[in-house]
């Protein structure tokens, strides 16, 4: 009796201590859930202030949500996810990100970014915004994702910084780049716009433009917008060998600016355009050397068969410039086999040590014309 006491009173303690070690276990699991949790809400205040703290790390986890976003097994699945990314911290990861992906990522952010109405209104915020550096992100932005429909907050911050040559570029190039052949013929002709970049920039602005170059340069030739935008229209004909359009680029061999004169001769040059044959002969005679020595090189293009007698008379001048071109083009020439010595027979000796010199040089180039 007895020992069957003791018996149960040993199974109620063997299972009051299992009760124990149970709960004593799930109190563990508990307190390291709660530790836990509480160590990752730590950690995310403490890279969030540090976020807050160093603007390279916060561009830095920016960008990789960005980059979240673009991987089609990211986490990320839409910009709203992403805290901070409207942002002047978001444009600028944005910039950076657009910068270092390819063409087919830069194409999927621009389609998330038109598909997202919520951000849309960000960017047109933005650009509205009274903080010039601020609106030149996000206007560089539209430009690199040729994002369109902000054309008219892009042009009307051209119309508010009318001295800001930065704004004006970015802001030109986002319309070059966006197609916008339309806004910028009308921007162009506006009476009180004034265009305040180097002509090298805008010879880069047309040379991104992505819709129909054809069209853009008839719609502003024959205008009376700025030079540098028409000297720049002559140029791309040439470039993009755009014959058809020849005889609107003929028109300005009249002009009154000898820069333009210049890009008109060697763009029909260059076109071998046959009906301006007369013209640029005679500019061959030009009292400007700049333009001899373009109206030479451009003849010889157009016209090689009939112009050896105006390359020799050419070869004569006494500007250095004009002498180079003349026997540039004079040792392209076919069917002269002794020009050397026909050059020694016009008894001026600067036009034979040139012609030799270029002789020599092709030949030491490999660039021999032959006999015939």
């Amino acid at each position: 009796m007895v020992h069957a006491w003791i018996q149960t009173m040993v199974d109620y303690l063997i299972v009051f201590m299992f009760a124990v070690l149970v709960l004593f276990t799930l109190g563990l699991i508990v307190l390291h859930i709660v530790t836990t949790s509480n160590n990752i809400r730590v950690e995310r205040i403490k890279k969030r202030i540090m976020r807050m703290l160093s603007v390279t790390q916060d561009l830095e986890f920016l960008s990789g949500q960005i980059y979240q976003l673009l991987d089609p097994e990211g986490e990320i699945s839409s910009l709203r996810e992403i805290r901070g990314i409207c942002s002047s911290r978001g444009i600028m990861a944005m910039s950076i990100v657009v910068e270092e992906v390819d063409a087919g990522k830069k194409e999927l952010l621009r389609g998330i970014i038109l598909q997202d109405v919520w951000y849309q209104q960000y960017i047109r915020k933005s650009l509205r915004s009274r903080n010039d550096d601020r609106v030149g992100i996000v206007t560089k932005l539209v430009a690199e994702l040729r994002l369109n429909g902000f054309e008219d907050d892009v042009i009307a911050n051209l119309h508010r910084w009318t001295n800001h040559a930065d704004n004006q570029e970015i802001s030109l190039l986002a319309l070059f780049f966006c197609g916008c052949g339309n806004e910028l013929r009308s921007l162009f002709l506006e009476p009180g716009f004034r265009l305040i970049l180097s002509f090298r920039s805008v010879l880069e602005l047309f040379a991104c433009y992505s819709g129909d170059h054809g069209e853009l340069y008839r719609g502003l030739l024959g205008t009376d917008c700025d030079q540098y935008i028409v000297r720049a229209c002559v140029r791309g004909i040439g470039q993009d060998g755009l014959q058809d359009l020849c005889p609107l680029v003929e028109t300005y061999l009249k002009a009154d600016n000898s820069n333009l004169v210049i890009d008109a001769i060697r763009t029909l040059g260059k076109l071998h355009y046959a009906p301006a044959t007369d013209a640029v002969r005679s500019y061959t005679e030009h009292a400007e050397w700049s333009v001899r020595s373009v109206a030479v090189t451009a003849l010889a293009q157009i016209d090689p068969e009939n112009c050896y007698e105006t390359l020799l008379h050419c070869l004569c001048d006494r500007e250095w410039w004009v002498r180079f071109h003349a026997a540039e083009a004079l040792g392209k020439l076919l069917g002269h086999p002794d020009l050397l010595e026909e050059v020694r027979t016009l008894n001026d000796r600067f036009a034979f040590e040139m012609m030799r010199y270029i002789l020599e040089r092709n030949e030491l180039l490999g660039e021999e014309v032959p006999a015939a």
